[in-house]
């Protein structure tokens, strides 16, 4: 069991069946379709979580879909200006208002944590401190839905403190959450560390570029999806930004995968862009749907705990 586990402030007082009530009260919300066709259950792999097909379903349908504004992404916190206003405003605009934010720049040499994963980190540790469902949109009812005590994340912990004891952004977040909600900066960092292992563990990479745009719309970073050259992709951004999709990051692996991430390309009639989660080959009801997640097996085995890959 992760060591975070055991700080309370990670602890959750709701029951599984409250948990999964809110998780499903946001879906409805944000209008995460399903149309029936999955479910989240209890796989053969020990016991993890993982979507399930509900009814046989043939090659090339969406299974889920859902809009940009069902996801949290780092521009969800960008958007939150009461949550940007704990860091000093030096600061925020050196390390979060830069153009390399949404280019995946490093909070330190050679951390595997970007800027954006870290500022969305801080984020959903400033609404679990702040407990408040009426506070961004109600994702703390998305947040309080991922395991506490599911997967493997003592090695990618690890290879993170590192960045999170000496990385300047770190240190500063640490100490103007700490500050903010009036605790520790040890009682910060199991918070920061857990969701980091979420957004590593459970991200969907978008590369899509009307799809950043239109979530990175009211914010500094507005335009900086558009097309700036000839050799520039038309469609496609080389650096994907990192969202959480609810119910597509209940998607296990697998080697042999059976749906995977798409995200329609834009059309005259389309009015916002949809990430899908659309099936490879036929599949059968009762059968696991999974994707691959497409890392190396040391990047499987340091950010999802995987010693054996399916």
């Amino acid at each position: 069991m992760p060591v975070y586990e055991n700080r309370h402030l990670l602890r959750l007082l709701l029951s599984p069946q409250e948990q999964a009530q809110q998780f499903v009260e946001y879906c409805r919300s944000h209008h995460v379709l399903t149309r029936g066709l999955c479910r989240i259950g209890t796989t053969t792999r020990g016991g993890m979580r993982g979507l399930i097909a509900n009814k046989d379903i043939r090659k090339d349908e969406n299974v889920v879909m859902l809009s940009v504004r069902a996801c949290l992404h780092p521009a969800t916190a960008l958007k939150n200006k009461t949550f940007f206003s704990i860091f000093p405003s030096n600061e925020a605009n050196k390390y979060f208002l830069q153009p390399n934010f949404v280019e995946n720049s490093r909070v330190a040499d050679r951390s595997i944590i970007r800027h954006n994963q870290f500022l969305l980190a801080s984020y959903m540790t400033y609404l679990i401190l702040r407990n408040d469902m009426n506070e961004g949109a109600q994702a703390l009812k998305y947040i309080n839905f991922m395991p506490r005590s599911e997967g493997d994340f003592e090695q990618l912990i690890s290879n993170m403190n590192g960045s999170l004891d000496t990385a300047e952004v770190c240190r500063i977040a640490q100490s103007s959450i700490a500050s903010h909600f009036g605790v520790s900066q040890a009682e910060i960092r199991p918070l920061l560390q857990w969701s980091l292992s979420m957004i590593f563990s459970r991200m969907a990479p978008i590369d899509h570029r009307w799809t950043l745009r239109q979530a990175f719309s009211d914010t500094p970073f507005e335009n900086s999806f558009d097309v700036k050259g000839p050799n520039d992709d038309k469609n496609l951004v080389k650096e994907p930004i990192a969202f959480l999709c609810p119910v597509i990051d209940m998607c296990n692996h697998s080697e042999h995968e059976n749906v995977a991430l798409m995200v329609p390309e834009q059309t005259p009639t389309s009015h916002e862009p949809v990430i899908c989660l659309r099936s490879l080959r036929d599949i059968e009801k009762g059968e696991e749907l999974t994707m691959t997640y497409g890392g190396s097996p040391t990047e499987l085995r340091v950010i999802w705990g995987m010693q054996q890959v399916f």
